[in-house]
């Protein structure tokens, strides 16, 4: 199904007509733009963790960790505001919908929703229904329901947009999850041991995992996948953005430690948004670096992917 040659790698697409889309991960090597510094004050970050990114407004909200608050700022980088002083202590996940800001709490092992300055939550520490343990990762689905990786617990818990406990998943089967992603049709679990992304079923059944075959990546905390199916993961130890194909395959990495442009130290998460173009749609990745050098980068992407009807994984 893949090839790698010269960090060109491809993937047969299932469609009407077979297509073969490339991508070559050695011409992005540097970011696009980069936004903040360490610190306490507008567009400063200390140890900050999530970020989602809301297309219809064209912003980005921030988890800034251990400033215990959630940070807004506008695809140009530019602040727009700030809120969860004096409510949040140690955000981690973020999900933004239309209506909403979802956030979790890995202190308060709480879900806590901001909607038009109000705010509810759910969720105490333990293992029963509704109950979590150091909430990490979060993300919404298209009917608004919300899915959280709850790490101490060993599984995902999905919760309607309402925060209405609905079902667990991954029980069993987890371990120490740290982020989720929901794709068309799939949900996609960032496990914690050993590392590997394992994609299950809208109903929760297990379709398949993607280990890390070359042992490479060693601390991932956030992951995000590319539009042709391709795994990227921050990785917290190697200060490097590592891209594995769906088999497991390291194919290419983005960064290196330091302080420069494209540079990292820790970087912690990274997230795609679907632009619209006439000819196709295109995708923007941020991987976010903390906490020594926080900052934000963007890079360039391509179009949208399917994992569980748009390729044939042998």
């Amino acid at each position: 199904m893949a090839t790698n040659e010269s960090n060109n790698t491809k993937y047969t697409h299932k469609s009407t007509e077979a297509k073969e889309w490339e991508m070559d991960y050695a011409l992005k090597k540097q970011p696009v733009i980069a936004i903040g510094k360490i610190g306490w004050t507008t567009n400063e970050f200390n140890d900050a963790s999530g970020l989602a990114l809301s297309e219809s407004n064209q912003l980005i909200y921030i988890a800034d960790k251990d400033n215990g608050r959630i940070q807004v700022v506008t695809y140009e980088g530019n602040f727009v505001t700030s809120f969860g002083q004096g409510k949040l202590v140690h955000p981690w996940g973020i999900a933004v919908t239309e209506d909403y800001v979802s956030v979790t709490d890995y202190h308060l092992h709480t879900l806590i929703k901001f909607s038009d300055l109000k705010l509810r939550m759910i969720g105490t520490r333990g293992s029963e229904k509704g109950e979590l343990a150091y909430p990490r990762g979060l993300c919404s689905d298209y009917n608004g329901d919300l899915y959280v990786a709850d790490c101490g617990n060993n599984r995902v818990c999905i919760f309607t947009e309402n925060l209405t406990f609905v079902n667990c998943l991954g029980t069993q089967q987890l371990c120490y999850p740290r982020d989720v992603k929901v794709i068309p049709n799939s949900i996609a679990v960032l496990n914690g041991g050993p590392i590997c992304v394992k994609f299950y079923s809208r109903s929760g059944h297990l379709i398949y995992s993607c280990l890390d075959q070359d042992g490479i990546v060693l601390d991932p905390l956030f992951f995000c996948l590319d539009p042709i199916g391709n795994i990227l993961m921050s990785d917290f130890y190697y200060d490097k953005i590592m891209i594995l194909s769906p088999s497991g395959k390291l194919i290419h990495s983005i960064g290196r430690t330091g302080h420069g442009r494209g540079d990292f130290v820790e970087p912690c998460a990274s997230e795609s948004n679907e632009t619209k173009s006439s000819s196709l749609d295109e995708w923007l990745k941020y991987p976010m670096s903390k906490p020594y050098d926080d900052a934000y980068y963007s890079y360039d992407g391509e179009p949208e992917f399917n994992v569980e009807t748009d390729f044939v994984l042998t």
